[in-house]
């Protein structure tokens, strides 16, 4: 028998569909929950029995419940999986050291890409289509039309540069091909079969490509290498009036260069889901810029993502029970 650390609610909603899999393949499953009375934690039998976790929201976003989780994350000894709600899972806690144990660690990479994509899409007409003018002319009661030599180009005919072509990626290309965009992607790997870009190129090719581009989308995941990539020199070679939409990380840009480069007018706007640091302070001078839209780190949130994550689960336990090679599984 083995035993796995789930919430009340996964157990509700997904616990007859996991114990399916499990019997199905000679792995019969029971189930553990964390404690949820203030400051209580897992015992030491408790935790010897704990195989396989599912950090989903019911857990990551309940306090008592999540410190039981931490409390015990490194001290589980016959722990063998963990499984996360969010796609990039460098930021959980103690993931190297887990691996180094040789714990399995996987994302749910992919689960989110929809609605992320969609919010991408929604940054990128909310600026091509004036809106930043209309939502401060509306707080204000202002009748505002955009007219002469503020009128909106039209997208068909436009190019937008993907920067990242995971899951996410390849969801914007669908919608900004369905506008008239024109797709650069921008990707590690060589073009695949569902790559819907119209061009594909390496992340050394990232010179050139900033001049084309009328829209610059990110979408790659934080690394050593993207961290501060949307910096002073990039903005430089951008096409003067370019405009940025980020629905990846905040650390992606060079915060103070992207400020500038708003103030300047070479960068002609932006759509930000992500910052630096978040909460974004009330301070800062992204809230005041014109033809800037600030969203709080919430591109992702959607009621099917929660279910989507759990199927990833399950149909991942199935490999593992049938002994096949796992998906999303991810190490540092």
């Amino acid at each position: 028998m083995t035993t796995a650390l789930v919430s009340k609610e996964f157990i509700a909603q997904f616990g007859v569909a996991f114990n399916a899999v499990g019997d199905a393949a000679g792995k019969p499953v029971t189930f553990m929950t964390l404690p949820a009375e203030k400051g209580a934690r897992l015992s030491s039998e408790e935790r010897a029995h704990v195989n396989f976790i599912f950090l989903d929201r019911d857990m990551r976003f309940d306090e008592q419940l999540y410190g039981a989780y931490t409390d015990a994350l490194l001290n589980l000894p016959n722990l063998k999986w963990v499984h996360y709600t969010s796609s990039g899972i460098g930021q959980q806690l103690h993931v190297s050291e887990l691996n180094a144990k040789g714990v399995i660690t996987t994302s749910s990479t992919g689960s989110n890409a929809e609605p992320v994509a969609q919010t991408g899409i929604t940054g990128l007409l909310m600026l091509a289509r004036g809106f930043g003018s209309h939502i401060r002319g509306q707080a204000k009661r202002e009748w505002k039309p955009l007219r002469g030599a503020a009128l909106p180009n039209d997208l068909r005919g436009q190019t937008v540069l993907l920067i990242g072509v995971g899951a996410i990626g390849k969801k914007v290309a669908v919608y900004a091909q369905a506008f008239g965009l024109k797709v650069l992607g921008v990707r590690r790997t060589p073009k695949q079969a569902d790559d819907t870009v119209d061009e594909l190129h390496p992340p050394s090719k990232l010179p050139e490509l900033y001049p084309r581009a009328d829209w610059i989308m990110l979408c790659c995941p934080l690394t050593k290498e993207t961290e501060n990539l949307i910096n002073a020199d990039a903005f430089k070679r951008m096409k003067k009036g370019a405009k940025l939409i980020n629905i990846a990380r905040g650390e992606v840009v060079d915060q103070a260069a992207l400020i500038a480069a708003l103030k300047s007018g070479q960068l002609g706007g932006a759509a930000l889901d992500a910052h630096v640091p978040e909460p974004l302070p009330a301070d800062s001078p992204l809230w005041d810029l014109p033809n800037v839209i600030i969203s709080p780190h919430n591109a992702s949130a959607s009621t099917g993502n929660e279910p989507r994550c759990a199927e990833m689960f399950i149909a991942n336990f199935g490999h593992w029970a049938r002994g096949e090679a796992m998906f999303n599984v991810q190490k540092f």
